[in-house]
């Protein structure tokens, strides 16, 4: 009776895993995966100060380079004579808005639309806060910016007008 019951459990096994693989061939399974989105803010900037380079007397002699810095102070450098009116000086100011974290570069150019000066150019940006090309935490960062050009006994007298115009990079 033993051996009887060795091959009627044997076979029961055998129809079973028998109906088990024809069960597995047929039907359908599924599964799923995640879905995510970030939606963020556009990135935004906004002018909260003009750059200004206050007044000069032109050199009589030699050339001048008349620099702004990015905290509000003009100096200049070379042979020329020039001379700095003392009055009101600033460093041109920008904040940054965006979801925090993100990450960007800048590009700049000074123009004047009066002819007369040479050697334009912008410098490169400052931030106030935290580090230059990463927004903080808080979303906004704010950036400075001064500039320079050269002046000499030609350059003639006027009032020069002009843009700073920065564009922001992000990903």
């Amino acid at each position: 009776m033993k051996l009887r019951n060795i091959l009627i459990a044997t076979g029961a096994a055998i129809a079973l895993t028998t109906a088990a693989g024809g069960a597995l061939a047929a039907g359908s399974v599924s599964t799923s995966a995640n879905a995510t989105a970030t939606i963020i803010s556009p990135v935004t900037i906004t002018k909260t100060q003009d750059m200004v380079f206050g007044s000069i007397v032109r050199p009589v002699t030699g050339t001048n380079t008349i620099i702004l810095n990015t905290t509000n102070v003009v100096s200049k450098t070379g042979a020329g004579d020039a001379s700095l009116i003392a009055g009101t000086t600033t460093s041109a100011k920008f904040n940054i808005t965006v979801t925090g974290a993100t990450t960007y570069t800048t590009t700049q150019t000074l123009t004047f639309t009066t002819p007369g000066l040479t050697g334009i150019a912008a410098s490169l940006p400052v931030a106030s806060t935290g580090t230059l090309g990463t927004i903080p935490a808080a979303g906004t960062q704010e950036i400075r910016y001064g500039g320079q050009f050269d002046i000499d006994p030609a350059t003639p007298p006027a009032t020069y007008t002009g843009a700073l115009n920065v564009t922001i990079n992000y990903p």
